[in-house]
């Protein structure tokens, strides 16, 4: 076993969609490298569900099995959280057996823009800007918030955990690891996302829209904006964004010339009580 900062780790995954985010988390999260998995923790946030998690090398086996080593690893957790680092992933028996449990399944699709780079505009009325300040970082606390609670979490516990990950991408942001951009109808935050570097690849984060100012085409100029910073701090480095495949987003990423490069599955169960319905 081996012992190191996510970041470190990151030269030990095969897929660039997990390297990307353990590029992203940086220092604050930590990995210890098995010959079969990885496991990844985040100290100050044991309720990050994907900071907080194992990936299997190989494919999926037996669910008991690999649910058992999870909890080895995170005695203390309430979630349950699962990854598998093959980069061209189809469920199978031991997926479906997963969802089953009452684990959500996540298909995610893995893109990448390494060819030309298409320009978007905002619409007219709107304006976009670098997030800074602390009003700014309100409001995108506000609007990370929501748009988990459209998705069913309950606001009471997804606020907090909310608050924290704003706190870290305010954090690296300020160290120079990245950019958050805003898109604004006035003075209201509509749109946002995030992007960070480390000079080789450029993983776009938590790109989200108000649900009142969707399918204007404020995503893709937010991109544009993004794609701007990225080559003007990091000309080399590859930008990624990752989407569930079964969702329109990556649609949009398409339009912005990303191509997809890798499918992963991931499967949580969370804690009881954290989704509405529960």
């Amino acid at each position: 076993m081996s012992a190191m900062t996510a970041a470190e780790a990151a030269k030990h995954l095969r897929s660039l969609g997990y390297a990307s985010e353990f590029m992203v988390l940086g220092a604050r999260s930590v990995a210890e490298v098995h010959s079969d998995r990885i496991v990844l923790r985040t100290p100050e946030q044991p309720d990050f569900w994907f900071g907080n998690m194992v990936i299997f090398r190989g494919e999926p086996s037996d669910p008991s099995t690999v649910i058992a080593r999870f909890q080895r690893d995170h005695p203390e957790a309430e979630h349950v959280t699962l990854g598998w680092d093959e980069t061209d992933m189809a469920r199978g028996k031991e997926i479906a057996a997963l969802e089953a449990m009452g684990f959500t399944i996540d298909e995610i699709e893995v893109l990448a823009l390494e060819g030309r780079k298409t320009h978007f505009d905002l619409p007219d009325g709107l304006t976009a800007h670098a997030i800074s300040g602390d009003s700014n970082w309100v409001q995108v606390t506000g609007l990370q918030t929501d748009t988990g609670v459209e998705l069913g979490y309950l606001r009471e516990k997804h606020a907090p955990f909310i608050a924290q990950r704003v706190a870290e991408w305010r954090r690296a942001t300020e160290a120079g690891r990245g950019a958050w951009f805003g898109a604004f109808d006035g003075a209201q935050l509509v749109a946002d996302l995030g992007i960070f570097t480390d000079g080789r690849v450029a993983r776009f984060q938590s790109v989200e829209t108000r649900q009142s100012h969707r399918g204007r085409g404020i995503c893709p100029a937010l991109i544009t904006r993004a794609l701007a910073w990225v080559q003007s701090v990091a000309p080399d480095a590859i930008p990624v964004i990752l989407a569930d495949q079964n969702e329109v987003a990556g649609r949009i990423y398409r339009r912005c010339g990303f191509t997809p490069k890798e499918r992963l599955i991931a499967a949580y169960r969370a804690p009881e009580g954290y989704r509405a319905g529960q």
